[in-house]
């Protein structure tokens, strides 16, 4: 036993409940494996079981491993709480031989109910007389294939020892009208008698399903008995009737509330001196119980398959050779496999390409091995689409505690592999655009600080000329700074000099710009725009800047034509933001840059190599 040297102590809060037992029990040290993996079929009616307020017991597989509620560790006595998770032989040696048969023919589709069986338990240390009360029923897989047995069981002890004492009482009740009324009075199930031909029902005490204290004697299959199943009811009836022998059946009845539940009923017929039937007589246990059990299990079941069924995940079961043995519907799904049949058996590590064909044969043998693992990688689904998958392999544990076959779960995270590689691509490109942006910020401070007279007058020129860069990098955010629109490029680097709205225009095709041009030619239309703002057509009112750009040959050409303004001439040194316009910039368009200082205006003209990145838009 792997479960705490203290589960048996009375802590603050008094006992653990078997809830608690079951999670700290070291299930995989048991033949049941790790609960997280046990089936579903088991994991439902342990959940039920330790749900319920009745005794009950259930012994799994091919050990009949021991699993009980809190309402049958008082029937073990001292055994609990070792008796968890045990062989049912070794937690009742006493009682096996008269058990084990019972339990052999349920396993192979036999259900019984036994009443006031009377059992010798040495569960405290020394003999006891008891009693029980117990139904054993067989749990089915979702297969069909009988896995374990239900008990609901309760000790009769006290009603039987009860009854003994007062038949001695009474001397043994002298006359069989006596024990008859001893034996309602005890009984917890629903005792009625019929009319020989089963019109009437009386009812002989008021526990049970049958209560009717106003009316004892009623037409019972309208009492009792939905419309719809009165029919196989009486055709049963019909046929004990016909024989005047005992007869037992399990059927549907309506409750008190209105509700559905379920009895099992055995009547046997009350002769005359002739041996006529003049009654029959007959009792009713109330097994709605069981049956919703069952029928949760059932719905358990459905629900579990209907969660393979929706799920987007491919949950695959491999045998030990690691071939296909199944596919959820979901799987088939989204690996896009018309008939599962084509590729069951096949090697499922095959399907996986370059080092996620190793990942997978390692994951394989790790879960042989007994732990689970995970990797991700390439595989085509059935039609040839390539998918990157997230995967996980486990082992999925028998009765024996080894692996006897392997879970595999792959989810297709295609979008988010893609999503990581463009992320990474994007933090390049961002890193690289980051350092040519500090570049050209470091050159044109150097440049204009090296140019200017003062700090003042550096100053200003610093901050109009990053204004301008930010202005265009605004522009270049809109497409992930991979390129902008030459008409946005050139508004946005105008629109600080715009002082009257006929004093500028310009004109051109759509063209696109890569971002070393969009930020080059803002740079330069500003330059040419504050000098034209200091000494040329910007400088007064009627002065006028026109701007117009061409694809000639396959090259790009601008031009920047000032007129009105005062006269010019030509300076005597050249500062940076002409090298900026006739150099740099030019570079950007693999050109050339000319600068003229005309009497009648400076005039600018930018001519591209061919095919210097420039696309028509």
């Amino acid at each position: 036993m792997m479960v705490h040297a203290e589960l048996g102590d009375v802590g603050r809060t008094g006992p653990l409940k078997m809830a608690d037992l079951f999670r700290l029990r070291d299930w995989g040290a048991t033949p049941l494996g790790k609960r997280e993996t046990w089936p579903a079929v088991l994991r439902t009616t342990v959940d039920l079981m330790l749900a319920s307020l009745h005794p009950m017991c259930l012994l799994w597989g091919p050990e009949r491993i021991f699993l009980y509620n809190d309402g049958y560790a008082e029937i073990l006595g001292a055994r609990h709480p070792s008796a968890l998770g045990l062989p049912t032989e070794d937690v009742w040696p006493e009682l096996w031989d008269d058990l084990a048969p019972l339990i052999d023919r349920t396993f192979r589709g036999e259900s019984f109910a036994f009443r006031d069986q009377p059992l010798t338990m040495t569960r405290n240390g020394f003999d006891e007389q008891v009693w029980y009360d117990f139904a054993y029923s067989p749990v089915r897989h979702e297969n069909g294939e009988i896995v374990a047995l239900l008990n609901v069981t309760s000790e009769s002890t006290v009603r039987v020892t009860a009854q003994r004492d007062r038949d001695r009482a009474n001397g043994w009740l002298r006359s069989s009208e006596g024990r008859l009324a001893a034996l309602i009075e005890a009984t917890s199930d629903s005792l009625y008698s019929m009319s020989p031909d089963w019109q009437e029902m009386r009812s002989l005490q008021g526990r049970g399903f049958i209560v009717n204290a106003d009316a004892p004697t009623v037409r019972w299959m309208d009492e009792y008995l939905f419309p719809e199943d009165q029919r196989e009811v009486r055709d049963e009836i019909e046929n004990a009737v016909s024989r005047m022998e005992p007869f037992e059946m399990e059927h549907r009845v309506r409750l008190a509330d209105g509700s559905a539940g379920w009895i099992f009923s055995r009547a046997v017929p009350v002769r005359d001196e002739g041996g006529r039937v003049t009654e029959w007589f007959g009792m009713a246990a109330d097994v709605t119980a069981r049956y919703r059990a069952v029928e949760q299990l059932r719905e358990s079941e459905a629900f579990m398959r209907g969660v393979l069924a929706a799920s987007n995940d491919c949950i695959k079961v491999l045998d030990l050779d690691a071939k296909l043995a199944f596919m959820s519907e979901g799987g088939k799904r989204v690996m896009e496999v018309s008939d599962f049949n084509a590729i069951a058996g096949c090697p499922w590590p095959n399907f996986w390409e370059g080092a996620g064909n190793v990942a997978a044969k390692e994951a394989v043998a790790s879960a042989r091995a007994g732990v689970a693992a995970t990797f991700q990688g390439y595989a085509d689904t059935m039609k040839g689409n390539r998918r990157y998958w997230d995967v996980q392999v486990s082992p999925i544990v028998g009765a024996d505690g080894k692996p006897e076959c392997i879970l595999s779960i792959s989810r297709d995270i295609t979008a988010l592999k893609a999503a990581e590689e463009a992320r990474a691509v994007l933090a390049q490109e961002l890193a690289h655009r980051m350092k040519n942006s500090l570049a050209m910020v470091q050159a044109i401070v150097t440049q204009t600080l090296r140019q200017t007279k003062s700090m003042d007058e550096a100053r200003t020129a610093v901050s109009q000329r990053l204004s301008a860069l930010g202005r265009a990098q605004d522009i270049l955010t809109r497409s992930d700074f991979t390129e902008a629109d030459i008409h946005e490029v050139v508004a946005a680097a105008i629109e600080p000099h715009r002082i009257a709205e006929d004093s500028i225009a310009w004109s051109g095709p759509p063209l696109t710009l890569n971002s070393q041009q969009a930020l080059g030619l803002s740079l330069a239309i500003h330059e040419l725009a504050t000098n034209a703002a200091k000494y040329g057509a910007l400088s007064n009112e009627t002065g006028r800047v026109a701007m117009s750009w061409r694809v000639e040959d396959g090259a790009f050409a601008f031009e920047w034509i000032e007129a009105g303004g005062p006269p010019v001439a030509s300076p005597e040194t050249r500062g940076f933001g002409s090298k900026l316009i006739e150099r740099i910039v030019a570079s950007y368009f693999e050109g050339e840059g000319i600068l003229h200082f005309d009497a009648s205006g400076v005039r600018f003209r930018l001519a591209g190599a061919p095919g210097a990145a420039v696309v028509d838009a």
